[in-house]
């Protein structure tokens, strides 16, 4: 069956990029942020959220629409208990260990473009 649409059968970048074990800082913050007009009580036992974990990215991949997501690994904290969790970040959440809080120029993988 011949494909009808799409993208012409256009040359692309691979969809996912491995990039070994790489530090970034994953912004829980702002990947899980509270709803408008939240009104919640404080408790000290619950999880760590509203802070900024230090990660271990292993992979890029794009979603069907271009935008960048690392595939990421850290430790949740609650009072008595840590959880390593894996999953995919939105590029905007996160940023290398190493890089200043303002500079986003490094999120993406080298020689790709969005």
């Amino acid at each position: 069956m011949q494909w009808i649409g799409g993208d012409s059968g256009q040359p692309r970048p691979p969809a996912f990029v491995r990039v070994g074990h790489k530090a970034v800082l994953i912004d829980l913050n702002a990947l899980y942020p509270n709803a408008p007009h939240f009104s919640g009580e404080y408790h000290p036992d619950g999880l760590q959220i509203r802070s900024v974990h230090l990660g271990v990215l292993t992979e890029w991949g794009r979603d069907e629409w271009g935008a960048w997501y690392g595939k990421v690994t850290y430790t949740i904290a609650a009072k008595d208990r840590q959880e390593k969790v894996t999953h995919w970040v939105p590029a905007w959440a996160l940023r290398p260990a190493d890089c200043p809080p303002g500079d986003a120029s490094r999120r993406r993988p080298r020689g790709h473009r969005s």
